[in-house]
């Protein structure tokens, strides 16, 4: 969770599937993620792929190609706060993208993992060979 979630004043509450997230600029806190209910809203853990649903207007020359639909990484570090991963590769803070609409994107080792789960490993004497 980023520095934002620590010190907030205000209700929190760990962002969900499916919720759409505005970054707003706050003269307190700085860049804020805000959830649907006018909460703060936190990122789960580091790692977490957020789709862009709508972009606002940014100084930062690698946020101004990001359209709706890529997905960015969010990483957390001691040092510098909250990073977010573009596609291009470059890192920029979450103050470069104040105006920007994100949503949590779905992992994409979920599928695997469902099929997974459940189905017992094959034994030696259940494999058939074809010659």
């Amino acid at each position: 969770m980023g520095m934002y979630c620590l010190r907030a004043l205000i209700p929190v509450h760990t962002a969900g599937a499916g919720e759409i997230m505005e970054i707003l600029w706050s003269d307190y806190y700085g860049a804020v993620l805000f959830g649907e209910g006018r909460e703060i809203a936190c990122i789960p853990h580091k790692g977490c792929r957020l789709e862009v649903v709508a972009t606002g207007p940014t100084s930062h020359r690698e946020v101004n190609f990001l359209l709706p639909g890529q997905v960015i990484r969010y990483t957390r570090s001691f040092f510098f706060v909250d990073r977010f991963e573009l596609p291009s590769g470059a890192k920029v803070g979450l103050w470069h993208l104040v105006g920007f609409k994100l949503q949590l994107a779905p992992s994409m080792l979920a599928p695997i993992e469902d099929l997974m789960v459940g189905r017992p490993a094959r034994r030696v004497s259940d494999r058939v060979t074809v010659g």
